[in-house]
Parts: C-alpha cells; structure tokens; sequence
C-alpha cells in the first residue's frame, strides 16, 4: 500500500515561513501526529509514502529535516507551482517508483479521527470495490459529502455540497493507480461539474470510480477534530 500526501496547498507556507506541519498539537508536530495515528501507520513502510510539496527554501528545509527523519526512503516531489487541486496535486507523489497494482491511500492530513479500518483487507474482501471514503455525520458545507442510493450503495460525491449527511474524514483510498488515473480523467472530461471554484478535489474522483463500474464503499469514523479548525488561529 502506497501513501500519498499532498502538501502543496497555498496554505501549507504561512505568513512568516512557518510551516503547518510543524504546528505543535499533542504534544508532536501537526503532520507526525496525524499520519501516525491512522490505523495503518505500523503496516506502511517509511519509504511507501510519497510527500508533495511546493518548491521553496522552507520546504525544502522541511523535507531534509523532519521528513527525512520521520519517514526515511519516502518519495518528496517538489512542484515549481501550484495545481489546480489536490486531485492533481497527489498524481506526482504516484509516479515515483509505484506499484501499479498496489492500493493508494491519498491523506490530506488535515483530519484527526479513530478508525480501525484495513483498507487492504477491505479491498481483499470486495473485488467490485474501486474506492473507500471515510466518512463521518455532518452538515457543514466546509467539507465535501458523498451520498448512497435507496439500496445503499454509492450513488454520488460532491465537493462543499450538502448532498447527505456522509461527510468525508479527507482520506481516500483507491484500489490501484489504474484506477485512480481513470477517475482523474473522468473528472478533467467533466470538469464543469466535478470542480469546486475551478480547481479539482479529491473527493469528487468517487464519481470517476463509480462510472468505471466499480463500487465505492463508506467507512465510518469517529472522533473527529478538523485540524483546519483547530490550529487557525495558530
């Protein structure tokens, strides 16, 4: 299993050079803490995580530091602008020595939750399934929504739309790189309708899944802290 981490968001450089990953929160820096406390954190090698990042002195600095440090052998690419989206964005932490045949989780590490998801194991049990979203109850337009039909089954994913009450943890999963880069081509092909103010999210990829006829499945969590509210007054 493969996971990839973009961090190449306007926002991940703040005012002054400081870094988000490097907000303290429990006692360890923002990003360790989140990427360790999902539950496939001890069956990941350090060098089956790939980092994206935008390129400049501070994250440069970053990824020889604490990068380094933390997950030794990992892939860092560094993007000499931004994308037009995480969706985009996670793509070049993929093509860095990947097994085409292996499951991307794609973490936008901006979510704490409790899970004890297998995402292997769960992909291993459902040969239709294309996708896992982790998903939680809200109603806030803040985050981005997926909806099942009357029989339950996956029917719809949105970004910033209140299409249900399923609300995505900012994990994803996707059985293979194939996969994914048939629902990235999906979402560019309908760009007016899977883009949120022009640019591409992760979530909405769902619908590129559904449409190779391929299952995606919800997996709930609970206790759940948004970073992004958390630390944005740090």
């Amino acid at each position: 299993m493969r996971v990839i981490v973009p961090l190449a968001g306007p926002d991940f450089v703040r005012e002054g050079g400081a870094l988000k990953a490097m907000i303290p929160l429990d006692g360890q820096l923002l990003l360790r803490r989140v990427l360790t406390s999902r539950p496939w954190a001890q069956g990941v090698a350090p060098e089956d995580h790939a980092f994206v990042l935008i390129d400049g002195p501070e994250t440069r600095a970053f990824a020889r530091g604490e990068l380094a440090q933390w997950y030794p052998g990992a892939s860092v690419t560094f993007l000499s602008r931004y994308t037009r989206g995480a969706a985009l964005s996670a793509l070049a932490g993929m093509v860095s020595g990947a097994d085409m045949g292996e499951p991307i989780v794609v973490d936008l590490a901006d979510i704490l939750y409790t899970s004890t998801l297998d995402p292997k194991a769960m992909f291993a049990a459902n040969p239709a399934c294309g996708g896992i979203a982790l998903t939680f109850p809200s109603d806030n337009p803040a985050y981005s929504y997926l909806r099942l039909d009357a029989f339950g089954a996956f029917s719809e994913a949105a970004e910033k739309r209140v299409i249900s009450n399923n609300a995505s943890a900012g994990t994803y999963m996707f059985r293979d790189l194939p996969t994914y880069l048939r629902a990235l081509a999906h979402g560019l092909e309908n760009a007016a309708s899977q883009t949120f103010r022009d640019l591409f999210f992760v979530c909405p990829l769902f619908n590129g899944v559904h449409d190779q006829g391929k299952s995606v499945l919800l997996a709930p969590v609970t206790d759940v802290t948004d970073i992004k509210v958390e630390t944005s007054h740090v």
